[in-house]
């Protein structure tokens, strides 16, 4: 008895930090290279800026604020979403374990990290660092890993299953309402940009209704993102709705009569899919 109790007394603490740790925003900026002659221009140097998301959630409206004293100009960057508006760097989304690299001439002056006033996003101060081997790693996943390593289950074998246990726990804790309507299988879809633009007790597909002499359900889709979504289910056939951003629909889904009521969907929007989300409709 004591030794069930302690056992989930652990549990509960390591899914409390886990669960700290994957809310935790990660955002930082480093300047590792500096180019002092620069063919380009006579009294200029240039510098390399990387902008890095090492946490779980997309940072939106980033601004790093240079130096106002320094005279720069920006060149070249791995991103269309980055603009320099006087000595501030504008960027409009950086999604979670992505970098940015900007390349930066500076006409005046020399640079380095302490010319980097500060780095902000819409939720979160980010923090300078001096150079790229102190960049720490995802707190989440280094805690994770440390928890395996040092023993805390017994068997390497059980690593994936227990880390995804505990990521189920998680997120059904934060999508309960969704849970509770009969969704299930939602860990992809709680990590994913598509979850941003919904609060977490809404869900891109609702059920509406059935014709039971059809055995024919209908679901609505509503995109509330910014991008063109494709959402597919599976039942006699396959369906599809395609919906541009802030629009709704309704997509049809046929079983057979001796099936459960039981579906599957999938989400697309741009890069992203989403697969085998799960809906049991409540009798």
């Amino acid at each position: 008895m004591i030794e069930k109790i302690l056992i989930g007394i652990t549990l509960f603490v390591v899914t409390s930090v886990i669960a700290y740790l994957f809310r935790m925003r990660q955002l930082y900026v480093v300047a590792p290279k500096l180019y002092r002659h620069a063919s380009i221009s006579e009294q200029g140097v240039l510098c390399e800026l990387i902008v890095f998301n090492k946490g779980n959630q997309v940072e939106e409206n980033i601004k790093v604020e240079l130096d106002p004293d320094l005279n720069v100009e920006l060149l070249a960057a791995n991103s269309d979403d980055i603009l320099l508006k006087n000595s501030t760097l504008n960027i409009e989304r950086l999604h979670k374990g992505k970098d940015l690299s900007v390349m930066l001439l500076i006409e005046n002056g020399r640079f380095d990290s302490t010319k980097i006033v500060s780095i902000t996003s819409k939720l979160t101060d980010g923090k300078v660092l001096k150079k790229e081997d102190e960049l720490p790693p995802n707190f989440a996943k280094a805690f994770i890993a440390a928890v395996l390593f040092i023993g805390f289950f017994p068997a390497v074998t059980y690593s994936s299953a227990a880390y995804e246990k505990l990521n189920e726990i998680y997120v059904k804790s934060q999508l309960e309402s969704l849970y509770k309507k009969g969704w299930s299988n939602l860990e992809n879809y709680y990590y994913s940009d598509i979850k941003v633009s919904y609060s977490n007790t809404e869900f891109p597909i609702s059920f509406k209704n059935s014709q039971t002499e059809k055995d024919c359900y209908q679901f609505r889709v509503y995109n509330k993102t910014a991008l063109p979504m494709t959402v597919t289910s599976s039942g006699i056939f396959y369906e599809s709705i395609s919906l541009k951003p802030l629009t709704k629909g309704v997509i049809k889904v046929q079983l057979h009569k001796s099936e459960k009521l039981s579906f599957k969907f999938s989400i697309k929007v741009a890069e992203e899919f989403i697969h085998s989300i799960n809906y049991d409709l409540k009798q």
